[in-house]
């Protein structure tokens, strides 16, 4: 669960990401996120600003005229923290804490009268000592951002995409005598009808988000400027200010794992009767030990065991017994990269351990006006089959692996082109988005992709992910945001159940609980367990109970829990037989895991992308993440023999 206090966390395992350094003024690129080279901690929740910039509302498009590329799912409104990840607030409109430390009090840290002259037009500038507000964000190291509410009369702020008048910025004097301005760094209004981020707009009617850069050392005394753009008639004026205090995740690490209970770096995890599977990935170990050298048409009845579908006696030679623990149709673009290698900004999990390596190339040739047809580019479409006992029967499975984003991660918004389908189409904007992860499925060529998941037909739990390009500096750029691919659960599902038509971003994205699992950063280790526990199924109608459940854990912490859900239902949907098509299967249950990395959508990837995946284990009940050793027990013993 979250916590009501929001506390930047300093003193984690840092990234060499350093975030520019640069005035934000409207129309220019590059925003202040801090003072000095700052790394990149781990989590969303920790990183400095709170809120995510953006350069425009919508862009102006690249080829004369077609559609700019809208940017306002990137930031705060009304009811989130941070749109894009689906990280909520508390109560809708923002929480805060006011000047008495009480959560949604109704002391104000400043109140600053705003008697100007009345009119749609009429500007005119403040002041106010800020000095007790500036001492409390240093001391507990807070985000410097506030919720201004106007009382009595409304009233509007410029901005920082103002084109004329200054956005706000506060004046520090430090204890050790020396001073400095602390610029804005974001402004939004956040009225209950802003749905879509509005922070690229150059004046804010309160209610409005406010943020700034954090003072840097001890305050001796703050002042605040800002400038008022909107003045309307109302007696006694005022702006009230309260500290934001956004919800953050504190669930503790989770230690009652499978991997708990064994060796280091999983030694004797395989040995587990709840374990199904495990792929570890040491060096020493072959490609071969991994995967299956051959493609296999997974989605073609031919290829299975026909004893399953009931059209004759059994063929082990067929899936799921061949290759049975192996990836299958892991081939182009797959390797195995041992401990000491270092492209790609790789570095080992920990000592002997290397990793399965997957590149998604930048499509050749792509550019704004490019025809790229209707299909994205797929980077890994493998499969690991369960045994035939459990094949479309289990209704429980657990996956962790660790996850690494190769490096240089770069989204420059320069390479997100306007492309054509065909010659018919309109200009659609690049994605920087797709399908992420080794999850459970039990796709069939009915249903379970393209929004065809659900009911009798078919399923599968991908992640989601999207990039942001907003050139401004901030939170979420160059970095993945993750979400569970909900969008194919429409029309094949139940009423009520049809989760791409009903969504919002705080049911599908993994921002949810406290911004946990909202955004992974390149060049560092995340271990991400999954457990997917399928909706009971019967042949009497309905055909299904609402009880299925998914569960996230980044690094053993839980990111993410959705109850309630239906992902399948009996009696299987008809259809038949046809050897070079699959169809669904017993109970629906789990069939195999699908690790899909796909960029689209329907366009293109233009950008080199990698992913290293390693510490794969996959079974019947919580694993955990791995037992590592410590570098003092390295140091002294190297890597354990097997």
């Amino acid at each position: 669960m979250t916590r009501r206090r929001a506390l930047i966390v300093g003193g984690m395992s840092l990234l060499s990401l350093v975030l520019p350094k640069a005035r934000a003024r409207a129309g220019t690129r590059g925003l202040v996120v801090g003072k000095g080279a700052a790394a990149i901690p781990p989590y969303r929740y920790q990183q400095s600003p709170l809120f995510q910039p953006i350069p425009h509302e919508i862009t102006p498009p690249n080829i004369p005229g077609t559609t700019g590329y809208d940017f306002r799912l990137n930031g705060a409104t009304h009811d989130y923290v941070d749109l894009g990840t689906g990280w909520p607030w508390d109560n809708a409109g923002g929480d805060w804490l006011d000047a008495n430390g009480v959560r949604q009090g109704p002391q104000p840290w400043y109140s600053v009268p705003v008697n100007g002259a009345s009119g749609s037009t009429a500007v005119a500038s403040y002041a106010a000592d800020v000095t007790a507000a500036m001492q409390q964000v240093f001391a507990q190291q807070r985000w410097n951002a506030w919720l201004w509410r106007a009382v009595n009369a409304p009233r509007s702020i410029a901005g920082t995409h103002h084109a004329t008048e200054p956005e706000p910025v506060i004046h520090v004097q430090y204890v050790d005598g020396s001073s400095e301005d602390l610029a804005c760094t974001y402004t939004s209004s956040i009225g209950a009808g802003t749905q879509l981020c509005a922070s690229a707009k150059p004046k804010h009617a309160l209610p409005a988000f406010v943020e700034f850069e954090k003072p840097q050392r001890a305050v001796a005394s703050a002042q605040l400027r800002f400038t008022m753009v909107e003045h309307w008639s109302g007696g006694n004026p005022q702006m009230h200010a309260f500290l934001l205090d956004p919800p953050v995740n504190t669930e503790p690490v989770r230690t009652n794992g499978i991997a708990g209970a064994y060796g280091l770096r999983d030694v004797g995890v395989a040995g587990d009767p709840n374990v199904l599977g495990v792929h570890r990935y040491v060096d020493g170990t072959a490609w071969s030990d991994f995967s299956v050298g051959t493609a296999i048409n997974t989605g073609a009845e031919r290829e299975y065991d026909p004893a399953i579908y009931g059209n004759g006696p059994t063929d082990t030679t067929k899936l799921p017994h061949r290759g049975l623990g192996k990836w299958i149709n892991a081939i182009n673009g797959f390797s195995l990269v041992r401990s000491d290698y270092t492209g790609e900004g790789f570095q080992p999990l920990t000592a002997g351990m290397g990793a399965m390596r997957v590149v998604m190339p930048a499509e050749p040739g792509l550019g704004n006006g490019s025809t790229v047809g209707y299909s994205g580019t797929g980077a890994s479409n493998a499969k690991l089959f369960l045994p035939e006992a459990d094949f479309g029967r289990m209704k429980r499975l657990f996956v962790r692996y660790y996850m690494r984003i190769g490096t240089p991660y770069e989204t420059p918004f320069s390479r997100r082109y306007q492309v054509y389908h065909d010659a018919q189409t309109p200009a659609t904007w690049t994605n920087y988005s797709g399908k992420i992860g080794i999850c459970p499925a039990h796709d069939t060529s009915l249903g379970g992709v393209s929004g065809t998941s659900g009911g009798g037909y078919g399923w599968q739990m991908r992640l989601s992910w999207f990039d942001c390009d907003a050139e401004r500096g901030g939170p979420n750029e160059n970095a993945l945001q993750l979400g569970l691919h909900t969008y194919d659960f429409q029309t094949n599902n139940p009423t009520g159940h049809r989760y791409g038509l009903t969504d919002k971003q705080r049911d599908s994205m993994f921002g949810h609980r406290g911004g946990l699992g909202s955004v992974i950063y390149p060049g560092r280790w995340y271990c991400i367990e999954m457990e997917v526990d399928l909706n009971t199924v019967m042949m009497d109608a309905p055909g299904y109970v609402p009880d299925g459940a998914v569960r996230i854990w980044l690094d053993g912490r839980m990111a993410y829990e959705r109850t309630g859900m239906v992902m399948r239902t009996l009696p299987l949907h008809p259809s038949a037989q046809n050897e070079t098509k699959i169809r669904a299967i017993r109970e629906l249950g789990h069939r195999d895991l699908w690790f899909n990395w796909f960029h689209g959508g329907k366009t293109k990837n233009s950008i080199d992308r990698t992913i290293f995946i390693t510490g794969l284990v996959w079974g019947r009940s919580y694993i955990g993440p791995m037992r590592l050793p410590s570098a003092e027990q390295i140091f002294k013993n190297g890597f354990e023999p097997e």
